[in-house]
């Protein structure tokens, strides 16, 4: 087993993961080994094991026996999907789609996160989001950007519907990509992007389902009017050339 390149670790892991499913290395109904060795093998921190690892669990892929350990129960068909290729900004048509296909699945997501997220779920958005405060504050814009990542994540996690967090699992490095992108044509972004998160965030908090839903749309359409207005200025600078 190769030790994974330091990508995203977590989706590295994930990556690792498929790679060893595919070469048949990992078979339905082998157990995982334990999260120290695994973790070393990898050559990543137990923390991004973890958070790979309860990925897989979401969307089904392995389970969590008691007094067992980990097992692979299945290949999930969309684990295996094919990926667009990057970089993204520069493909206005997957841009639009991708914005599009967040406001479908984040939706409702958030309307069932009100529902159903646990009191350690809500705890950990609270945490998020003051280190996304910390972060936007001190300029480590590529921390901001995990943290945003994960805060959706947790979204999505706290809906507790598994073909819902498959789903976000499938268009998370594209939205990692399209932030890193975005973020650096239009700085201006970041300080609105937090004032939404933490809007979802007190929504969820309060079990207000109508106002997480409401912000969650504001935050989408947000993004999608100024990517627009972004094409169009790139448009009329052509124009003009």
């Amino acid at each position: 087993m190769a030790s994974i390149n330091k990508k995203k670790l977590a989706d590295s892991v994930i990556d690792e993961i498929k790679r060893m499913i595919k070469s048949g290395e990992l078979k339905e109904g082998d157990k995982l080994p334990n999260q120290n060795a695994f973790a070393a093998q990898l050559g990543v921190s137990r923390t991004s094991l973890r958070e790979a690892l309860s990925t897989l669990t979401r969307i089904g892929v392995i389970e969590q026996r008691p007094g067992y350990g980990t097992v692979f129960r299945s290949r999930i068909p969309a684990l295996f999907t094919d990926h667009l290729a990057p970089p993204l900004i520069s493909d206005k048509q997957a841009t639009i789609e991708l914005i599009e296909a967040r406001r479908f699945i984040e939706i409702g997501a958030v309307e069932l996160s009100v529902k159903n997220s646990s009191p350690e779920q809500i705890n950990e958005m609270g945490l998020l989001i003051k280190e996304m405060t910390r972060s936007l504050k001190e300029g480590r814009i590529d921390d901001y950007i995990e943290q945003d990542i994960a805060f959706h994540f947790l979204i999505a996690k706290g809906s507790h519907n598994r073909f819902l967090v498959n789903l976000f699992v499938n268009i998370r490095g594209f939205m990692e990509q399209y932030m890193r992108e975005s973020f650096r044509l239009l700085p201006w972004m970041l300080e609105r992007s937090l004032k939404f998160h933490q809007n979802i965030c007190q929504a969820i908090k309060g079990g207000n389902r109508s106002k997480a839903v409401f912000q969650m749309k504001k935050h989408i359409l947000d993004i999608q009017r100024a990517i627009q207005h972004y094409y169009r200025d790139q448009e009329q600078k052509a124009r003009k050339k």
